[in-house]
């Protein structure tokens, strides 16, 4: 077992591929960082943390793939941020808990591998990542995706079993995946049992009625505190209504058609329960059983397909 680098690899010059893995390697030196011909780096199931990497190391301009993998790191290494032509990177089975949202910078990365975390969020700038192809989320603590996925056009494999996923974000239904993973997630049975609805306040009924009779209104009328207010209103996701809400709304889970492949669980924020559309599952709150509103057999066969990835 390796438990250290010499600092003479730095006179190796024409390296362009490092295998060190499954040793018991706790440090980086720093002259790793003078191998400006390095393209790959593996050093998956070592001992590295937050500290064993070099703050040098971001110099390794030229290095396209790196699996730390199996290590001890808690975040996410800021080093790699600087290394442009990254295409691949592997960062499973660590202790990461938080991704900063700085992903702009890693326009060419085709693999992110980041499963068997504690990652709880995924920041929106992931949607810069234009040229990735597989995203592996598995096995964190989310419970939720940005809206930016969409954005991720050349996606084709999105792993997001074994996470606390209630539901997915409208916006993921324009990707054209070829493979996705769910399983191991609450999705909507939990859903449905947990959520409940909360009567809008009389501030909120106000509001609604302000905006859907389009009463026009200003800060020298009412206070800016409440023009604020009613300008911070969104407008109810059925089509058919022209309602609005503020704080109160109704999560409503629809099943909807994805490339003829399955039917996926998404997200809608209802101003009321009336608002909702079949085929759905209601999350309201409910004593009945809780087979009540589940899909036909033919879409919950199609559902079955999602979960089990």
């Amino acid at each position: 077992m390796l438990l250290s680098i010499p600092s003479e690899i730095e006179h190796f010059q024409s390296l362009t591929t490092i295998e060190l893995s499954n040793n018991q390697l706790v440090q980086l030196p720093s002259e790793l960082s003078l191998l400006k011909n390095l393209k790959n780096l593996y050093l998956k199931n070592n001992s590295l943390d937050d500290l064993a990497l070099p703050k040098e190391f971001e110099q390794l301009k030229q290095l396209e793939v790196i699996n730390l993998g199996g290590n001890r790191l808690k975040q996410f290494p800021y080093q790699l941020f600087q290394m442009f032509n990254l295409k691949e990177i592997y960062l499973g089975s660590n202790q990461i808990t938080f991704l900063p949202d700085l992903f702009h910078t890693l326009i060419k990365v085709e693999v992110l591998y980041l499963g068997g975390n504690q990652i709880g969020n995924v920041p929106d700038s992931i949607g810069y990542m234009r040229s990735l192809v597989v995203l592996n989320l598995s096995g964190n603590r989310l419970r939720t995706l940005p809206r930016s996925i969409s954005r991720l056009t050349r996606l084709k494999s999105l792993s997001l079993h074994n996470n606390q996923f209630s539901a997915l974000p409208p916006d993921i239904i324009r990707l054209d995946l070829q493979e996705l993973s769910l399983r191991n997630n609450p999705l909507v049975v939990r859903f449905v049992r947990d959520l409940t609805y909360d009567v809008p306040t009389l501030k909120e009924l106000t509001g609604r009625t302000i905006k859907f009779h389009k009463i026009p209104y200003d800060d020298r009328s009412i206070p800016k505190s409440l023009v604020e207010y009613l300008n911070s209103a969104k407008s109810c996701l059925n089509p058919k209504c022209k309602g609005v809400y503020f704080e109160s709304y109704h999560k409503n889970i629809k099943f909807v058609d994805f490339c003829g492949k399955f039917y996926l669980p998404l997200l809608q924020f209802l101003c009321t329960p009336a608002c909702t559309s079949a085929p759905t599952f209601q999350m309201t709150s409910s004593e009945s059983d809780d087979t009540e509103n589940i899909p036909t057999k033919d879409m919950t066969n199609k559902f079955k397909k999602v979960l089990l990835g």
